[in-house]
């Protein structure tokens, strides 16, 4: 049986915007249903009643990445214009079907995050060498799920951190993560590969389906997010 989940990718936000976080949030908490059991277990256990700290992003200079420390939304604002230019240069050259590459580091990703109001204090990443790191703490409010409001999960957060490794030659049939904790719960490094409530379709199918959406794929690398255009 197939649930028919399929939220619909939009044009134009990219990967780093506020709709690719609540998507990746939505896809762990369907596999977090089909891994639980039941949505006893699902309030109880992997959704908190309170959101966890989620550190403030700097901003980052030419030779470091960010650490956590107070800085006005203005300069955070003017920090992450040249990094959503180098957005809209490689969404460009994947509608043109050309070949480029683009880098971040991790203090630009989170300037770029903490300059949206919409998804700031929502997420933080780190890059340690050649892994990534995403922390999110996301209010269920801002999930469009089903059963958010009959099971009276409104109120509850989703806190969660996972790391990944992305070496030369990773893309999205391949990508694996490394360590997914749910409120403070260790999860199978396998999540991608498991079925959206239990059920329908693998998370990777998802992930695969927005790669090719956007034509993008990636790997880390030195303290870097690096993402590439095949040029087809």
């Amino acid at each position: 049986m197939n649930t028919g989940v399929e939220p619909p990718p939009k044009r134009g936000k990219g990967c780093f915007a506020k709709g690719c976080l609540i998507l990746i949030a939505l896809g762990i908490l369907l596999v977090v249903v089909g891994v639980g059991g039941s949505y006893w277990s699902l309030r109880h256990i992997y959704l908190s009643d309170k959101p966890a700290p989620i550190p403030e992003a700097s901003a980052p200079s030419e030779t470091s990445a960010a650490t956590p420390a107070e800085t006005s939304a203005a300069t955070l604002s003017e920090t992450s214009a040249p990094v959503r230019e180098r957005l809209d240069t490689i969404k460009s050259a994947a509608r043109a079907h050309e070949r480029t590459g683009v880098e971040f580091t991790a203090g630009e990703i989170n300037a770029l995050i903490a300059a949206n109001r919409k998804s700031r204090g929502l997420a933080f990443v780190r890059i340690d060498g050649n892994v990534g790191q995403v922390q999110v703490s996301i209010p269920l409010q801002r999930l469009k799920v089903p059963f958010r409001d009959a099971f009276g999960l409104g109120d509850q957060y989703l806190n969660a951190t996972v790391t990944v490794a992305a070496p030369p030659g990773t893309n999205a049939n391949n990508v694996q993560l490394g360590e997914v904790t749910i409120n403070g719960h260790s999860l199978p490094n396998d999540l991608l590969d498991r079925q959206l409530l239990g059920v329908g379709q693998p998370l990777r199918n998802y992930v695969i389906k927005y790669a090719n959406q956007y034509g993008v794929t990636g790997e880390i690398r030195d303290g870097k997010v690096i993402l590439y255009t095949s040029g087809q």
